[in-house]
């Protein structure tokens, strides 16, 4: 389900934010660094998988096989049809071979197998892909799909151009200023929650910690590479870790700003479900070109270097200026477009 991620980060921000109102008063030193080195851990085990994922194929499944399980009715020789259901980096294509007098299929060719995460499930719903209307309606079918690995020399060069493209991405990153600007609006929040902290027995207007709460969420890298993943490839585990993190902050800023931190839920859900939006609009856009699946895989590939870097954070071993590396989202598709397509 597209915008799961993000549904689930708000859902963390609201439970968060009254478990500190109704139940928790506050969260010991001790509990949080258990909680910062178990995300760290589970961020670093993303992280690999990401990488091997990318560089291996996330994608790996390939139709082979197809059989009419229900002719359905109103098709016609030469319609173009989908399987309905899985996760794919681009969509399997059938097309109509024979049909009888009432437009039941018989049998179909395959003309595209697709990239697959995950097989449809029966029963196999067929479907006009995209905006393609026809007349036809109650077909499905049986499918069979084969894996397919790449070779060790195309894991090779993808590990080249991601390291690449990680160098130029922190070279675009710092020229543009992005973790400067961040570190900006992140300072601004954490003044006033300091303030607030030692003024914690005078009230505060709602409006601080709605702001304060707000930026600290919807600032990080995190923000913008989960649900990009999200939306890309129904990937949400960098949004899952981002669930926990903002859920225990947000207990830890109910006891001092009260009820207002709960409404820092609504900016987070329209910033990361409109990047979520974005990005599955994007995803349509490439089920359309033969590449599509190294294509994903390259920004998976770039997100699981850029996870590895939150553990560092997280446990505060390294400073690393995270968001500078951001750009190289783009430019590693771009990259892979240019040289191995």
């Amino acid at each position: 389900m597209t915008g799961l991620g993000t549904i689930l980060n708000t859902a963390c921000i609201l439970a968060g934010g009254l478990a500190g109102l109704f139940i928790f008063r506050s969260i010991s030193a001790k509990t949080q660094q258990s909680l910062k080195s178990l995300l760290a851990l589970v961020s670093l085990v993303i992280g690999f998988m990401m990488i091997w994922d990318g560089l291996t194929g996330s994608f790996p499944l390939k139709l082979n096989w197809s059989n009419p399980a229900q002719g359905g009715t109103g098709y016609q020789v030469g319609d173009i049809l989908e399987p309905v259901g899985g996760k794919a980096a681009r969509t399997a294509r059938l097309k109509v071979a024979t049909v009888t007098l009432d437009g039941a299929i018989t049998s179909m060719d395959i003309i595209e197998s697709g990239d697959y995460s995950d097989e449809p499930q029966p029963p196999i719903a067929l479907g006009y892909p995209g905006k393609t209307t026809g007349l036809g309606q109650g077909a499905t079918t049986e499918l069979a799909f084969t894996e397919t690995s790449r070779g060790w020399l195309l894991r090779g060069y993808l590990f080249f151009l991601m390291m690449l493209s990680l160098g130029v991405g922190k070279w675009v990153g710092t020229k543009i200023g992005i973790q400067r600007r961040l570190n900006k609006l992140g300072a601004t929040a954490r003044k006033k929650f300091t303030k607030a902290a030692e003024e914690s027995d005078e009230k505060h207007p709602p409006s601080e910690g709605f702001i304060t709460c707000s930026l600290l969420f919807c600032v990080g890298p995190m923000s913008l590479l989960g649900p990009i993943q999200d939306g890309l490839t129904g990937d949400i585990q960098i949004l899952a870790i981002k669930s926990v993190m903002d859920g225990v902050s947000t207990m830890t800023f109910a006891t001092t700003f009260g009820w207002s931190v709960l409404f820092a839920a609504l900016p987070v859900l329209i910033y990361q479900g409109s990047l979520t939006l974005l990005a599955s609009g994007v995803k349509q856009w490439l089920d359309a070109l033969p590449e599509a699946a190294l294509l994903l895989d390259s920004v998976t590939a770039t997100g699981g270097f850029i996870v590895l870097c939150i553990p560092l954070l997280l446990l505060e071993i390294r400073r690393i200026q995270l968001a500078d590396y951001l750009p190289a989202l783009i430019i590693a598709p771009a990259a892979v477009w240019t040289f191995l397509r």
